[in-house]
Parts: C-alpha cells; structure tokens; sequence
C-alpha cells in the first residue's frame, strides 16, 4: 500500500472530499491530486498534517504499520 492509498482510505472512512483536505492541509486541490497519483511525492510536512487532521500516526500515514496506533504493550519482534 502506498501513502497515497491510505490516504484515499481515510478520505473515504472519513467522507471528506480531496477539496476538503487540500484545504486542511494548505495545499491546492491540483497538488493534492497530483500526489494521489503519484506525479508528485507527499512532504513530511503534507504527512504530518495528514496525521494530525486524520489522527493518526506517521508511522500509519506512511504505511510503516497497518494500525492507526502502534500498541505500546505489544512485544517488538526479534531481529
């Protein structure tokens, strides 16, 4: 899955529009479609705005874990 996916994902939970969101995150509805498909790559800057109007973490918005929270009691794996 990519950012851009995940995002797609919460808009959709969320039934927010990309227009919407531009605006939340400052950003026109012309960037924000462009890093949707992938013209364009989202910022820290764009995923942590993300992660805060979805409140989720970075972690979730970059698609590093497929839970919105890491549990802080789960066991870490071995490496």
């Amino acid at each position: 899955m990519s950012t851009a996916e995940r995002v797609a994902e919460l808009l959709s939970e969320r039934q927010l529009s990309q227009s919407a969101l531009a605006k939340m995150i400052h950003i026109t509805r012309q960037a924000l479609s462009n890093k949707m498909t992938g013209i364009r790559s989202f910022t820290l800057r764009d995923m942590r705005a993300l992660a805060d109007i979805f409140e989720v973490s970075l972690d979730y918005i970059s698609c590093r874990i497929d839970t919105p929270w890491p549990d802080p009691w789960e066991e870490k794996e071995s490496k």
